[in-house]
């Protein structure tokens, strides 16, 4: 894998792509204990304009559903103080730069990258290399078009009007911290990779995005899990088998109350051997897809 494809494997779990063509299964499973009945589905939060109306497998969940169960706090991470603590986060705050930090070579690349997309220099230098790689594809996805309403924020703005209750699997803060600590160690790598394969988003993202409007599970693990799995096996281990365990405990938990619960998650954190849905296999529920 790719380091690009390290910061696309974050990305990736929110940011699979939907897709009009209407298919016979999506990536919305019911997960059953009896009659107790829970809907865990896959989540986009950047999508186009033309990616809407959403699967209508997702529309019948939200119906159905008494509670929704994001990821974390919708509310707070879009308040102007949690984007705050954001950029703090992920800027320089002890007199360095990105300059201090890559060797010439990614420093290099990367001046090139400002000078080609318009990116002032200025600003990229004082970000982490952590986010520097975030705003790389976040700009090429703005490219194409991808920049409006999620999956998640659809379906919150949906709960808000219809006084639906909400609630989440874990803080703001635990997901920043993940973000903030991705590729360290490896920070020219992750310039350069993520530099190199800027030009391959619109073909990576399209056979993602089939993938995830089939429920194609074998090929998301192909294409997100297995490079990460054997190249980068402690972020694997922290940003996806470590929450997964730590949200199995509460998705159980769900599970033995009375009410049918939507629960939306990034789309590669149901696939795989230890993902969500063949964890919950394994304890004695029943999967079925939609």
């Amino acid at each position: 894998m790719t380091t690009h494809r390290l910061s696309l494997s974050l990305l990736l779990l929110c940011l699979v792509l939907l897709s009009p063509v209407v298919l016979a299964e999506t990536s919305l499973w019911q997960v059953r204990d009896g009659d107790r009945l829970m809907y865990l589905g896959g989540t986009v939060h950047v999508l186009s304009a033309a990616d809407y109306p959403l699967p209508e497998e997702f529309e019948q969940a939200y119906r159905q559903a008494d509670r929704l169960v994001f990821e974390t706090d919708m509310q707070a991470i879009n308040s102007p103080t949690f984007q705050l603590q954001m950029v703090q986060r992920m800027t320089y705050s002890d007199g360095r730069t990105l300059r201090d930090e890559l060797g010439t070579k990614a420093y290099d690349a990367l001046q090139a990258y400002s000078r080609k997309r318009g990116l002032p220099m200025v600003m990229l230098e004082r970000f982490r290399p952590a986010m520097v790689s975030l705003v790389i594809v976040m700009t090429e996805l703005e490219r194409l078009g991808i920049n409006g309403t999620g999956v998640d924020e659809h379906f919150y703005r949906r709960a808000q009007a219809d006084g639906k209750p909400v609630s989440q699997l874990e803080t703001p803060q635990a997901q920043l911290e993940f973000i903030a600590g991705m590729g360290r160690g490896q920070e020219d790598a992750l310039i350069l990779n993520s530099l190199r394969d800027a030009e391959q988003v619109a073909d990576m993202m399209a056979r993602t995005k089939a993938a995830w409007r089939s429920g194609d599970r074998a090929q998301l693990v192909r294409v997100g899990l297995e490079p990460m799995r054997r190249d980068y096996p402690a972020l694997y281990q922290d940003l996806l088998v470590k929450r997964n365990q730590a949200w199995l405990v509460k998705l159980e938990r769900m599970l033995k109350n009375a009410d049918t619960e939507l629960v939306l998650v990034g789309a590669l954190h149901l696939v795989g051997r230890e993902g969500l849905l063949e964890q919950l296999r394994a304890r004695g529920y029943k999967i079925i897809q939609q």
